[in-house]
């Protein structure tokens, strides 16, 4: 009879810092191996949602949707994240955030 023992610290060790970066990729919040940055372009926004310009245009138009415009059109990263807690109904039926590969 053939039996396996294993060393279960030693294979999470291996497994979980590739497994985070699996889960990096699928969530598509890659920038460069770098954390989100604290305020979002309308570029990265599009990306973290994955959705279009016009998706994008209908969000930023929104009267309780985080953004900056005294330097532009920048969106707080932590208020971003707030506010898709706040909103998850919205987040589901209009961007593919939850349905990413």
């Amino acid at each position: 009879m053939l039996t396996m023992e294993f060393d279960y610290e030693k294979l999470a060790a291996a497994l979980v810092p590739m497994l985070a970066e699996e889960m990096k990729k699928m969530i598509g919040n890659d920038f460069g191996g770098h954390e989100l940055p604290p305020l979002l372009t309308v570029t990265m926004l599009k990306e973290v949602l994955h959705i279009k310009s016009w998706k994008a245009s209908e969000l930023l138009g929104r009267p309780d949707f985080p953004v900056l415009r005294e330097a532009g059109v920048l969106i707080p990263r932590d208020r971003l994240f707030e506010w898709i807690d706040n909103n998850l109904d919205w987040v589901e039926n209009n961007t593919g955030y939850f349905n990413a590969v």
